[in-house]
């Protein structure tokens, strides 16, 4: 008997399946961007806020309002405790105070210098490394350190109210002048807030108030002496 002829062979041998030929593609690769996470724990830069108003009041009153800290916990936006710790012997303005800034569940208590110039209508308030008020003795820069357990929200705060008596305004009329308001007298108030937060995520949390925070301090002033004046 003779054996199969090539062919034959070829023909009875089991078919292979057929080998792919197409390139393989990867998955794509997620890659994280460590440097913007390591930098959301890094202070920001330096930031400064301002504001200014014309209100119907002499700067007495306002100055009164101002240098008053202890009622600060009262009525202005963002402050929730406000304590005097230390008076000048003699003019009895604050020199020293505990201010505790929170929003939403950060919160920091800074020590605070209270500088209050009468002559000038200028009230001051100094905390953490950037004021120089390190009232903490562990130079650190955040005043009593954060309450809310996250290491505080700011390196430093620092406000500074200016009062500038304006004179009553005149305006012609007939035969003399007419005092607009009735004469009562004007003062520009104008407030200027620096600050470096913590972090760059503390930064993106307070984002969405920032701009807010100077013009919403400046009313809530306005109101208190509106209603200081009208419980006389």
């Amino acid at each position: 008997m003779h054996p199969p002829s090539p062919l034959l062979r070829l023909l009875l041998l089991p078919k292979q399946p057929p080998r792919r030929t197409g390139t393989i593609t990867k998955p794509p690769s997620h890659n994280f961007h460590l440097p913007t996470f390591a930098t959301a724990f890094y202070p920001p830069p330096p930031r400064t806020l301002t504001a200014a108003r014309n209100l119907p009041f002499p700067p007495e009153p306002l100055f009164r309002t101002i240098s008053d800290i202890d009622s600060y916990a009262r009525f202005l936006p963002f402050l929730t405790a406000s304590t005097v710790t230390a008076r000048d012997g003699e003019t009895g303005y604050p020199t020293s105070a505990f201010l505790t800034v929170g929003y939403g569940p950060l919160s920091e208590t800074f020590v605070s210098r209270v500088e209050c110039d009468g002559e000038r209508w200028t009230v001051g308030a100094r905390s953490g490394w950037g004021g120089n008020g390190n009232g903490n003795g562990n130079g650190n820069g955040s005043g009593r350190g954060g309450d809310g357990g996250d290491g505080g929200l700011f390196e430093y705060l620092d406000t500074l109210w200016k009062l500038q008596p304006l004179r009553p305004r005149d305006h012609g009329h007939g035969h003399g002048h007419v005092r607009i308001g009735g004469g009562r007298e004007e003062t520009k108030v104008v407030l200027e807030v620096r600050f470096q937060f913590r972090s760059a995520m503390h930064a993106a949390m307070m984002g969405a108030v920032e701009s807010q925070v100077a013009g919403m301090m400046i009313e809530a002033f306005e109101k208190r002496v509106r209603e200081l004046d009208m419980a006389k």
